[in-house]
């Protein structure tokens, strides 16, 4: 947890001031007093670690002291702690925070009534605290943001007093007097893009990410709900036996405590066990929300029951090995490579549901627009969403990212791939690079034009693993058609008549499933539930591809180029591509002298 990090660093001398950012606006649990708002339960731990005066400040309320009552009372409202709860209930009650000064004599209290915006008098008193070594002293400077925002008109230059603030804080981190008197100093902000960059940069300031709760964490937080309700409660039938209750903790993945607590009141509300559908919908509106829709919750699901898809092959060997935690048999990052409707979205879907991890998918700032929050007015407002989603991903670990058409990746999209190196978000380009989160994080990019992706692509180590994704041949349309048709048509169907033929190559599995759908609407029109052959004839025929076939098997021949394993490559390829495949070989140089002739073809040199 991060709060060992903290105390492991103040125990033993190395560090007193900290950065704590991420999911500041949570429950923690302290072994005294239970669930507390972040804030309360950071001065609840200074005061378990010896700290004899405990203050917090922040631009709204300025100093303040921790205050008990306000506690029990946010804990009763929220059924933390029964209604009923009496003071002398809790055993093994540490000495009360503050409880040695004398705050009923005005000239004794340090900061009586002091304005919350900085000045010269809050600096010079934070300063004499922390200059004398009679007391110890800790304070939680929490709402940074605020405070010390990244914003131009902080320079180093101490020309107001926020400057003069902002420097003194950067002084304390190195002062050997303070670390000598032990005290200790916390500095909380939700996202340290919005905060002055000399505060994450200075090695004297250790960061710790507050992470979102982990699976034991909501169990323990729901069985918490569970025992402290009444015996008959609503609250009690909605958290159900032990079983349903455990389900409840794997489903709410992605939630803060808050999020945990939020869903199960609904359910309440509602006189319904908690869990299911309403859970999901509430996780993808809270995860669109809490990263700006720089990330969205996707739907797992498994993989069909046979083998016969090749890219189950690898897919399943990877999911194997992240159960049992063989990281040789498990890539830091996978690409689908192919032309669009080849199942790369899907198969995502089933990489993730195969390794029982959740899948978010990753936007890019071209695809986000007007949605993001620009809190500085800095121009920076992707990135700074960016931070917020990475440490997320963190958070929830393991997991899929997927991240589609990833020559978009760049917040500004351009065709060239040194320009797309150029503007590249750095928080994505550290996050796919750290070799730390290699088992816990499998990164998913899928491109219908690999010649466009970014570089960092192509390091090695990373996106090793590369799945060639094509137009399936006649057998794989044919298969794919019966299954998409499966209980929902009337009389005997020629699946091979329909779309075995050549004329029909270059079908993919996403036209196949429109031509499904429309053939489903001719048969609604004519007032018939299931449809006929001559419904499906109609909407094939009917059908106008995306992409000319010229084009499609450019994009084939850029996907097939790119192959490192015939494994990695379907079974069955359609003439245009097979004339470079001989057994396990793959003819690259003829592949590149055939995307020269297309290239000219369709007009896409500069």
């Amino acid at each position: 947890m991060f709060w060992d990090e903290v105390e492991k660093h103040y125990e033993a001398g190395s560090a007193h001031q900290f950065l704590l950012h991420f999911n500041v606006d949570d429950l923690l649990h302290d072994e005294v007093y239970g669930y507390l708002p972040t804030v309360n339960y950071l001065m609840e731990q200074l005061n378990a670690l010896g700290c004899e005066l405990v203050l917090g400040y922040n631009m709204v309320q300025g100093v303040y002291h921790p205050n008990i009552g306000r506690w029990r009372n946010r804990q009763k409202m929220l059924g933390l702690i029964p209604q009923d709860h009496k003071e002398e209930d809790v055993k093994n009650q540490r000495p009360r925070i503050n409880s040695r000064i004398a705050f009923h004599e005005p000239h004794k209290d340090p900061f009586f009534q002091m304005e919350p915006v900085p000045s010269v008098d809050l600096r010079k008193k934070l300063n004499h605290l922390f200059r004398q070594g009679r007391t110890r002293v800790g304070l939680v400077i929490d709402m940074l943001e605020q405070l010390i925002p990244n914003h131009s008109s902080l320079t180093d230059a101490a020309v107001d007093e926020t400057q003069r603030l902002l420097n003194q804080i950067q002084n304390w981190a190195p002062d050997l007097e303070i670390r000598r008197n032990k005290h200790i100093i916390l500095l909380v902000t939700r996202n340290t893009s919005d905060i002055h960059p000399n505060l994450t940069v200075q090695p004297e300031i250790p960061m710790s990410v507050i992470p979102f709760p982990d699976y034991e964490e909501r169990l323990r937080f729901i069985e918490h709900l569970h025992n402290v309700a009444d015996g008959a409660s609503q609250m009690r039938k909605t958290l159900g036996n032990n079983r349903e209750r455990e389900a409840l903790a794997r489903e709410t993945v992605g939630l803060n405590l808050f999020g945990v607590h939020d869903v199960v009141q609904q359910a309440v509300a509602a006189e319904q066990r908690a869990g299911g559908e309403p859970v999901l919908r509430y996780r993808r509106e809270s995860l669109r929300t809490f990263s700006h829709s720089v990330l969205e919750l996707t739907d797992t699901q498994p993989g069909p029951s046979d083998d016969g898809w090749y890219v189950m092959r690898t897919i399943r060997d990877i999911a194997d090995g992240v159960k049992n935690q063989d990281l040789q048999r498990v890539p830091r990052g996978m690409l689908f490579l192919g032309p669009p409707g080849t199942s790369k979205a899907y198969a995502a879907r089933v990489l993730a549901g195969e390794a029982d991890m959740p899948l978010v998918q990753l936007r890019y700032a071209n695809q986000v627009g007007e949605v993001t929050l620009n809190i500085n007015e800095n121009g920076n407002s992707y990135e700074r969403n960016l931070t917020t989603a990475l440490n997320y991903i963190r958070s929830i670990a393991p997991a899929v990212v997927f991240m589609d058409d990833i020559e978009q990746a760049s917040p500004h999209t351009a065709m060239h791939p040194d320009e797309l190196n150029q503007t590249m978000p750095h928080a994505l380009i550290n996050a796919i690079s750290d070799a730390s989160l290699h088992g816990s994080v499998i990164w998913v990019g899928a491109s219908q034009r690999p010649d466009l992706m970014p570089p960092i692509f192509r390091r090695y180590g990373i996106f090793d693993t590369k799945l060639i994704m094509l137009p399936p041949n006649s057998g794989g349309r044919v298969a794919i058609l019966r299954i998409f048709c499966r209980g929902q048509t009337s009389g005997n169907i020629n699946f091979q008549a329909l779309v075995g033929g050549s004329e029909k190559d270059g079908l993919t599995w996403r036209d196949l499933l429109i031509v499904v759908q429309r053939a489903n609407n001719f048969a609604r029109r004519n007032n018939r539930d299931r449809m006929t052959e001559n419904d499906l004839r109609q909407a094939i025929n009917d059908f106008i591809p995306d992409y000319s076939r010229e084009m499609q098997t450019f994009m084939g021949l850029l996907a097939l180029r790119e192959a490192n394993s015939r494994m990695m490559i379907p079974d069955g390829l359609l003439p245009e591509y097979q004339e470079f495949v001989e057994r396990n070989q793959i003819d690259k140089t003829r592949i590149n002298k055939r995307l020269m002739e297309l290239s000219n073809q369709l007009g896409l040199h500069d």
